[in-house]
């Protein structure tokens, strides 16, 4: 203040009475200072105060004050003497600066602050949604626990829900082959009379009529094409990679499969896959070549109906999957033993291959069937006694199942597989997706079980089971699957298969090798003495005698070599060197890769690489006694399941079978080749058929 006279911005507003007053024409120093009020709150609003730097006007007259009375002539306004002092206008230039940085933070970290919030709920939201089963927390209608429902072609189905995923058992995929249809094709479900009404509850699988061990007939129902559903999700938004899995350690038996299904929950759970399991028809009423049957179907075939459920089962597949959370068009077909030999033929057949974009095969070689159906064993064939179709179609399951001679029945009995022309070709030709063959290092173990216990330490007893264990598959004798039969000699073979004399005669040639077996015309008055021969054995024994202090790992060794291992080995090999020389630039479409699992571990075959190893593994089921066993489970699935993803072993630069071969123990390595495979390049006899 100066002299009494309030300060207003860059002015001064000196007081003043009413009009015409001695105060108004006197000189403003002499005047008396005001009366002094509390001041005011008012402020003249931030507009005006940037535009003219007013702060307050006060009046003596204790009238609130106007922003006009700057303009009224009764009003005296001097400078006010301050002003023209230096102001220190950096240092509120400063401080205006910091406060509005701070005024900045404050206001970012309550952005950030409410974002972190706002996530944080999301989160709890989500969690609480899909780990509650409540009506507010459950949104799918579908899923009311324990039991989960979800659509298919043929009406609606229900499942349960178990450790963690959704389960359907036992959902019908094809017509019953039951009255007409025994012996048929299978045939998809395409009319509503094929259908239910209302929910079908999946909670049970039927299993079909087979064969045990000994070959005696195990009851079942004939009414039981069914597949299992393992699904860990049911929407359609973000499909999963599809496996459909078929085993069984013959053409006539499947009874480990409710074991190894039994952690499939699990698998899809923690993997993010969906796993289906069809099952198909076992023995006679699923491998019966009778020519009645094929003089009333067009096109004439017969036989192979358990292959055409296999077929059928995909064709379902196609059109259902989605309905359980997985993408029909990332389909991985999983064949083990003899589901591994039904699936070969559709890798390779137009009908098949459309169908899948890729397939893992282990514990079978890869064998195209020899025998066209109208050269069926007439054993088989006549052994049913039927000469009509209404025979066929009425005569009771179990005599049909009782009907084949018991060598058929056993699991190394006579091969199922034939050449139909339809579902199974005549001709083999390439794989058509890509392509995992595999096997165990002792994939005969559980075959050789009986020697177990008697080998002791005898030498000769180790002979007599060489010979006993190659003796397995005498009744399979035959050519390999690229060369030299009768019905193959049409075949125009890409040059890497059909130039390669499997059979050399060259001098020399074979030496260290299995002797050449006879031709088709000799065998009648060679076939014992060349199977069952001691020498024979004696001399497969010196090319493993770094085995020779383990007797069973020596035995189990040397059968699988012969019968598995190898065999599966060269069959990769020759696929994936025809399909590089195919497509020299490395690009191609269809790469076959091969491994083999080492791993040993305790089981009732002893401490060997069984034959089941690899896929209890692959399906959970796999017992662990140690570290090393739970680091080779994890790795042979960490394989497995990246190949369903990606249709390939590996990240970078897979290594295909003709130049490498994938081992498997505690970790996966690659080596060029196995040595001891080249022993035997030309015992194809000992190859095990299905």
């Amino acid at each position: 203040r100066m002299s009494g006279v309030g300060v207003v911005g860059r002015y001064v507003s000196r007081s003043w009475s009413s009009r015409g007053g001695a105060g108004h024409h006197g000189s403003p120093r002499h005047h008396p200072p005001p009366p002094q009020r509390p001041s005011s709150p008012w402020k003249i609003p931030a507009f005006f105060r940037r535009k003219f730097e007013i702060a307050q006007i006060r009046d003596v007259t204790f009238r609130e004050p106007r922003y006009l009375d700057l303009f009224d002539p009764s009003v005296s306004v001097v400078r006010d003497p301050k002003l023209d002092q230096p102001q220190p206008a950096s240092k509120s230039r400063a401080r205006s600066i910091f406060s509005r940085f701070l005024s900045a933070i404050a206001s970012t970290k309550v952005i950030i602050g409410c974002s972190i919030i706002l996530v944080v709920l999301v989160v709890v939201i989500v969690t609480l949604a899909s780990t509650s089963h409540g009506p507010f927390f459950s949104p799918d209608p579908r899923i009311q626990h324990p039991h989960v429902t979800t659509v298919t072609t043929c009406g609606l189905v229900q499942g349960i829900v178990q450790d963690g995923a959704y389960v359907f058992r036992g959902l019908p995929y094809a017509v019953p082959p039951v009255g007409k249809l025994r012996f048929r094709p299978a045939q998809l479900q395409t009319s509503l009379n094929d259908c239910w009404t209302g929910t079908y509850v999946a909670n049970v699988t039927q299993p079909c009529w087979s064969y045990d061990s000994q070959g005696a007939v195990v009851e079942g129902s004939e009414d039981c094409l069914l597949i299992d559903v393992f699904t860990p999700q049911l929407g359609y938004d973000t499909p999963l990679p599809v496996i459909v899995y078929i085993g069984g350690a013959s053409l006539g038996s499947d009874t480990l499969r409710p074991w190894l299904l039994s952690k499939a929950a699990s698998v899809v759970r923690s993997k993010g896959v969906v796993i289906l399991a069809p099952q198909v028809r076992r023995g006679l009423l699923g491998f019966f070549p009778h020519p009645k049957l094929a003089a009333s179907t067009y096109p004439h075939t017969a036989g192979n109906q358990g292959v055409s459920d296999l077929l059928t089962a995909l064709n379902w597949v196609q059109h259902n999957v989605e309905h359980f959370g997985g993408d029909p068009e990332q389909v991985t077909l999983l064949g083990h033993q003899a589901g591994a030999a039904m699936a070969w033929p559709l890798v390779s057949s137009p009908q098949g291959h459309r169908l899948i974009q890729s397939a893992w095969l282990t514990g079978a070689v890869p064998l195209h069937p020899e025998i066209p159906w109208r050269e069926a064993d007439p054993e088989l064939v006549e052994s049913l006694n039927c000469s009509t179709i209404m025979c066929l179609e009425s005569i009771p399951a179990r005599t049909a199942m009782d009907a084949p001679p018991l060598e058929w029945r056993r699991p190394h009995g006579h091969p199922w597989l034939l050449a139909d022309g339809v579902i199974v070709p005549f001709f083999p030709s390439m794989p058509q997706v890509p392509l995992m063959i595999g096997s165990t290092e002792q994939a005969a173990a559980n075959n050789l079980l009986s020697w177990q216990e008697r080998l002791g330490t005898s030498h000769q007893q180790l002979v007599d089971a060489v010979v006993d264990g190659l003796r397995l598959n005498e009744l399979n004798y035959g050519q390999p699957v690229w060369s030299g039969s009768p019905q193959y000699s049409g075949i125009n073979w890409p040059s890497s298969l059909g130039n390669q004399d499997t059979w050399s005669k060259e001098p020399g040639h074979n030496k260290g090798r299995w002797p050449q077996p006879p031709r088709n015309n000799e065998r009648g008055s060679e076939l014992n003495s060349f199977v069952t021969g001691s020498s024979e054995a004696e001399t497969a024994l010196e090319w493993y005698s770094d085995l020779k202090d383990d007797s069973w790992l020596l035995l189990t060794t040397l059968v699988s070599d012969a019968t598995v291992t190898c065999p599966t080995l060269s069959t990769a090999t020759r696929l994936s060197r025809t399909l590089s020389r195919a497509h020299p630039t490395g690009t191609e479409d269809v790469p076959v890769y091969a491994y083999v699992s080492r791993h040993a571990r305790v089981s009732r075959a002893g401490a060997v690489a069984d034959g089941l190893s690899d896929i209890e593994s692959i399906l959970g089921v796999f017992q662990p006694r140690d570290e090393k066993d739970v680091q080779y489970a994890r790795t042979i699935q960490d394989l497995f399941f990246f190949f369903v993803n990606y249709g390939s072993p590996d990240w970078h630069s897979a290594t295909p079978a003709h130049l490498g071969v994938y081992t498997i123990n505690g970790v996966t390595n690659v080596e060029r080749s196995r040595l001891q495979c080249e022993h035997w390049a030309n015992a194809s006899q000992f190859f095990r058929r299905f």
